[in-house]
């Protein structure tokens, strides 16, 4: 079944509503108890969070028209709110573009944290054997900051076609 904006914002309004019933477990709203191998489940105000709160934010995220596909919150290790706008669901599975750049870049801070990793290591040095034969220039000099800020040694920006220089577009 899918599930318009409106009926999301509705189950999460009737979840927050719920919990203080008694409890309410649904993947469309405030989920308390947890699936197979998922995250944990708990209700907002055990984690902190405001049920009133959610619901505003939710509705502010519905009335700015953001196209959202889904909505996880997560504290303290539990999620207190979850939902999927239609044609969206929980097992589909659909190009995310650029949103795995966030995940790259939040665990290369995580490694680096964790001293695993500095963001000025040459990129070379963590796969030694699949190097070409030839290292170039722009390869030799490239950083892991220089991945994580899409700067990586092209001449140009490829979005606009050979020749045109980056500090250019500045």
């Amino acid at each position: 079944m899918h599930t318009t904006r409106r009926d999301f914002l509705r189950h999460v309004g009737l979840g927050s509503t719920l919990f203080g019933l008694g409890g309410f477990s649904s993947t469309l709203g405030f989920a308390a108890e947890p699936t197979g191998k998922s995250l944990p489940r708990s209700l907002p105000e055990a984690q902190g969070v405001s049920s009133p709160k959610l619901l505003e934010f939710l509705q502010a995220v519905e009335t700015s028209k953001l196209n959202l596909h889904s909505f996880m919150l997560v504290r303290h290790g539990h999620v207190v709110a979850e939902g999927w706008w239609a044609p969206y669901s929980h097992n589909l599975r659909h190009t995310l573009y650029s949103l795995s750049k966030s995940f790259c870049s939040t665990g290369v801070g995580i490694a680096a944290a964790e001293g695993k990793l500095s963001l000025e290591d040459k990129v070379t040095s963590f796969f030694p054997e699949d190097l070409p034969a030839n290292v170039s220039p722009n390869l030799a000099a490239m950083q892991v900051k220089h991945l994580l800020m899409m700067g990586a040694g092209h001449r140009g920006d490829s979005l606009f076609g050979e020749g045109f220089s980056v500090s250019e577009k500045n």
